[in-house]
């Protein structure tokens, strides 16, 4: 069945055929050539670091969601895992380490990129910082901010995306109890 992508993708990256088709269950197939891509949900991770009982955020420099707050994290690289992912982006970012990183869940997004639509299923950590940043990811980082929680709840719709608006959401109501973690009732 074929269907309409959101995708600007024309032709077939193996023959170069104009004929590229989008199915329904996120996959392009070439009928001159048979060549097949799934488009699959891509991994990202995040952190909800803490500094002195402030959770710090950072300020987008760029599109999608310039200028909204979003937490330090990014994509996860082909032979990562989500934590090493993590901890490479937070260096790169914030240029500090983070202690204590610890999941709390995750959530669908979609994240719109010159064009293309990808899916992504981002995990979200919690973590704490033994000091405040100094330097910063200019590239991809206009600022940051330490909010008290409080102060986090008044501006969570400044953060960039519905997956971690959720995320913080669930990181403010406070932990989580093992029972309900594992699904007892």
């Amino acid at each position: 069945m074929r269907t309409e992508h959101p995708h600007p993708f024309q032709h077939c990256p193996s023959c170069g055929a104009g004929d590229l088709q989008w199915n329904s269950s996120n996959r392009f197939t070439c009928p001159s050539c048979g060549f097949v891509f799934f488009h699959n949900t891509a991994a990202a991770c995040g952190a909800i670091l803490l500094y002195q009982d402030r959770v710090l955020l950072l300020e987008r420099a760029n599109e999608p969601a310039k200028g909204m707050l979003d937490f330090p994290g990014g994509f996860v690289d082909p032979g990562e895992s989500a934590e090493q992912a993590l901890i490479r982006e937070i260096r790169e970012e914030i240029r500090l380490e983070a202690q204590e990183l610890r999941y709390l869940c995750s959530a669908p997004n979609r994240y719109h990129y010159r064009g293309v639509t990808y899916n992504t299923c981002d995990l979200v950590f919690t973590g704490t910082l033994t000091e405040e940043p100094g330097s910063l990811q200019e590239t991809e980082i206009a600022g940051f901010v330490l909010l008290s929680r409080d102060q986090v709840r008044q501006q969570l719709d400044r953060i960039a995306f519905p997956s971690l608006r959720q995320a913080m959401e669930l990181f403010l109501r406070g932990p989580v109890s093992d029972s309900t973690e594992s699904g007892s009732r």
